[in-house]
């Protein structure tokens, strides 16, 4: 894709070493990423453009919403990344009305994402107007709850993201040293307080050295603090320490340090290298981390965010507590293995693979959005029979009335997609000019024989292509899940047959591996019948599978994450999920189809307002 991330710098901030991040993973794996800022202070494999994001005067804003209206459409970028409230203001009056080229001959209108590192002030005009583009990316849950609840921003099009680690360079060796205990004599304990020293937090910093040293004084413990970050030589406290200004941190750094203290990134990085960790930040000091306070340090990004814009929640007396639940705790067996245990846990949220895998799929998104932005209708068929069948779910339509359906689609100016088709189009590796002006996905679950019998020649008599579901184990001879014992069950081309669905009308996606209920298996087994599917598929048909159908429609977030873990594009059930498919392409909602569907039903359910009515009728 091509990229523009937008910045407003004016001095190194973590918002630029997130930009940085993402830039570099992206221009490694054949992205075309440019940098635009008012200045730049990280090295950087984009390519860097100087212009006057942040603004002082309305016509200086101008002047650059002209500049980069120019640019986007010279280099035709298809997603901005904002990082900044004063990028996204920008891109927001730069984007109005413009097209640019794509590579194709035709034209495409422009993605933004942003993503949002703190919460935002309230303003009349963001409520009314939301700047930040089609998706906004906050970095914990306070912030998302803010602009969900305060801006009234609609959730669908919140994506909390953290922000990416780069895990490998703060994990300890795979064996490592063991410290031995109790520690030899004249051993000094290293404290490290890593972080910016300016505004609120240079007054905790030297809050937090006092008191620090008065207790460890007080048990006539040796200590030596170190300040790392910006401005720290510049803290005013009587209490000796080493200042350094910047540092390579990684985990050979962090090792020589007993305690790590610190916010946001550094938190994560202490953990990570499983080192024990203060938290505190702008918003509240939360203390030794530890699994019970977890959920609350990710919440406010390790004490920088806070669920409101009251505080500081900062006092020695809290420093005092934790630096003697420190003291006691180092020693004890359970304390290292929860470090291990909070260090893995980091390390799925965190993970520099895992996050700029779920970025790169926002932009998609917001991309694919962007140029469609109606709902498209997926319809569920199963069996395709010559005749009605006595099925208790009536999961069935008659090879008669199926042929009756594609007339009618064909009659309401409906074109089939397949997901591998969605996808094409949502990388932009294919012209929007062929995207159907009406589409429409067919789906077929478990792979009936009736399907390959009755469907296939059906719909290539209409020139439509449609998605089929298959069970990974190719034994499976029946729906033996919908029947009892006594009942043989409905017919699956199993074994070698299987071949033959390479040379139908459908294009295949994964529906597990043995048609078992996820939601009642442990994360361990459903996360192998969801990722060794796709494993088993792609070995036996040797075709891409990219997307998942959960059985009997049943899924929740946490099988949507291991989809996605997977590798799987999409994912789909039955009655739930985002109003557009591109909302959360992990759940998506499908529409059932049953034996006695007519004109109008068919003409309903696959009409662009549907997805809405239903929603509105059920909740879902």
């Amino acid at each position: 894709m091509r990229i523009l991330h937008l910045l407003s710098q004016n001095h190194l901030t973590g918002a630029e070493v997130y930009a940085v991040n993402l830039i570099q993973n992206q221009v490694r794996k054949g992205h075309l990423v440019w940098q635009m800022s008012n200045d730049f202070f990280a090295k950087s494999l984009g390519v860097q453009v100087r212009l006057q994001v942040e603004t002082l005067s309305q016509l200086e804003f101008i002047k650059s919403v002209r500049s980069l209206r120019t640019f986007l459409k010279d280099n035709k970028i298809q997603v901005v990344h904002c990082h900044s409230r004063a990028a996204a203001k920008l891109c927001y009056y730069a984007r109005l009305l413009l097209k640019v080229d794509d590579d194709f001959g035709s034209t495409c209108q422009v993605a933004q994402v942003s993503t949002i590192h703190g919460r935002q002030h309230i303003s009349t005009s963001k409520k009314l107007h939301n700047q930040y583009g089609e998706f906004l990316i906050p970095v914990c849950e306070n912030i998302s709850t803010q602009l969900s609840l305060e801006f009234g921003y609609d959730p669908r099009r919140i994506k909390l993201i953290r922000n990416a680690v780069g895990v490998a360079q703060f994990r300890p060796p795979k064996v490592p040293e063991p410290k031995s205990a109790p520690e030899p004599a004249g051993k000094v304990l290293k404290v490290a307080v890593i972080g910016r020293c300016t505004g609120p937090k240079k007054h905790r910093t030297e809050i937090f050295l006092a008191t620090a040293h008065e207790i460890l004084n007080f048990k006539k413990i040796d200590h030596e603090f170190v300040v790392i970050g910006d401005n720290s030589q510049n803290l005013q406290t009587a209490v000796a320490f080493k200042a350094i200004g910047n540092a390579t941190i990684n985990f050979e750094f962090l090792n020589q340090f007993d305690l790590i203290c610190g916010s946001g990134r550094v938190a994560v990085e202490a953990a990570l290298a499983e080192i024990p960790c203060i938290a505190f930040g702008e918003y509240s000091f939360l203390g030794l981390l530890s699994s019970k306070n977890l959920k609350c340090n990710l919440e406010t990004n390790f004490g920088d965010i806070g669920a409101d814009f009251t505080g500081p929640h900062f006092n020695s007396i809290e420093i005092h507590q934790h630096i003697e639940l420190w003291l006691m705790q180092r020693f004890q067996p359970g304390f290292k293995s929860e470090l291990v245990e909070i260090a893995l846990r980091l390390i799925q949220e965190f993970s520099d693979v895992f996050v700029q895998a779920q970025i790169e799929r926002v932009y998609e998104s917001a991309f694919f959005l962007r140029q469609y932005s109606n709902w498209i209708p997926i319809l569920m068929y199963h069996k395709i029979p010559d005749q009605e069948l006595n099925s208790p779910h009536k999961i069935f339509v008659t090879k008669s009335n199926f042929e009756k359906h594609l007339k009618w689609f064909k009659l309401f100016g409906l074109q089939t997609l397949t997901f591998n088709d969605l996808e094409k189009f949502r990388k932009g590796l294919r012209s929007w000019k062929q995207f159907p002006r009406r589409p429409l996905v067919l789906t077929f679950d478990d792979g009936y024989k009736d399907n390959l019998l009755n469907a296939s020649p059906l719909l290539r008599r209409q020139s439509y292509r449609a998605q089929l579901f298959l069970l990974a184990e190719s034994s499976i001879k029946s729906n033996h899940w919908d029947h009892v014992d006594a009942e043989a069950g409905d017919a699956i081309v199993s074994g070698t047959d299987r071949q033959q669905w390479l040379t139908s009308a459908f294009e295949i996606g994964s529906h597990g591996i043995r048609h078992v209920h996820l939601p009642e298996l442990d994360h361990v087994e459903a996360t192998k019948e969801v990722t060794e599917s796709k494993k088993m598929l792609e070995s036996e048909l040797s075709t891409p599978i990219n997307v998942y159908a959960f059985t009997y429609g049943d899924t929740n977030s946490d099988l949507a994450q291991i989809a996605m873990r997977a590798g799987y594009s999409y994912a789909v059930n039955t009655d739930s999920g985002g109003l557009l498919m591109e909302e959360n392409p992990y759940a998506i909602f499908r529409v059932n189809i049953f034996p006695d569907e007519t004109l109008f039903s068919l003409w309903k359910k696959t009409s662009r307002w549907y997805r809405k009515y239903y929603f509105k009728k059920r909740g879902k």
